[in-house]
């Protein structure tokens, strides 16, 4: 089990195992088109890992997930929302760059736990606009610029950089757009590939230690799980709406915040 389970990890190894999946479930079907839902698997992954280690074991499957997604959505896409929040998204990732060579673990998590809990705001604001754009249909798109795409991709580097967790804001700048959902989806897992790629070398960087031989080491069992999820996520796609799915997750995620603020707050978590 040296390959799969953190050497800090003291439970169970079921456990460990049990969550990791339905993290890493989340990821795929999420990564294949299906919602938002990927947002709940730091948080879980989390409370059985370290907060580093967590997303060093991230990047290479978020990686992995873009390529087979970009497979599925081979032609739905559009470059101007991407160019638009590229200098911004850099922007971010120098900041949360520079925030990882001064937090500890315990503060790490704490930030996850209150993002989480602030994501779950950020849907009940993305649930409103949905809405408001389906009775304002004759009004046209809303069409970014260099200077207003700024707040969402600082804040999106930021939070890709620190938890993984730029999908909420990017779900924004993008549904504003009134993208079609495929297009929505194609765009998304371009996007994300060239900065998941781009985190790699300052994940790697010795004074962070994100990405470390144990991190990739322990990505490898959820590897083989990448292509079903993504297909599993494109099918429910074209088939469910995700609303009362998100629902629950996002309960889920509201639990999982709360519990990574208290159990860290309380020095619960090492």
């Amino acid at each position: 089990m040296d390959y799969i389970l953190p050497e800090s990890y003291t439970g169970h190894p079921a456990v460990y195992m049990i969550i990791a999946l339905i993290a890493f479930a989340m990821t795929g079907i999420s990564k294949g088109g299906f919602g938002g839902v990927a947002v709940l698997a730091i948080p879980l992954m989390m409370l059985v890992a370290p907060g580093k280690l967590a997303l060093g074991i991230w990047v290479p499957l978020l990686i992995f997930c873009d390529i087979c997604t970009i497979r599925i959505y081979p032609k739905e896409w559009s470059l101007r929302p991407i160019a638009l929040l590229a200098p911004w998204m850099c922007v971010g990732l120098a900041i949360g760059y520079v925030l990882l060579g001064f937090i500890d673990d315990r503060t790490m998590k704490l930030f996850v736990g209150f993002l989480s809990v602030g994501f779950v705001m950020l849907e009940a604001l993305r649930a409103q606009m949905a809405k408001y754009m389906a009775s304002h249909q004759e009004r046209p798109p809303w069409r970014p610029t260099w200077v207003t795409a700024a707040p969402f991709g600082i804040v999106g580097g930021v939070c890709s950089m620190i938890a993984h967790a730029a999908g909420a804001i990017t779900t924004i700048y993008l549904l504003s757009q009134r993208m079609d959902r495929r297009d929505f989806v194609g765009t998304s897992a371009r996007f994300y590939i060239v900065f998941n790629t781009l985190r790699v070398p300052l994940y790697a960087s010795p004074s962070i230690g994100v990405v470390t031989s144990e991190s990739l080491i322990k990505s490898l069992w959820l590897m083989p799980f990448v292509p079903l999820t993504i297909w599993l996520g494109s099918v429910l796609n074209k088939r469910m709406s995700p609303s009362d799915f998100n629902k629950a997750i996002y309960g889920l995620l509201a639990v999982s915040g709360a519990y990574l603020i208290y159990a860290n707050w309380a020095g619960r978590v090492s």
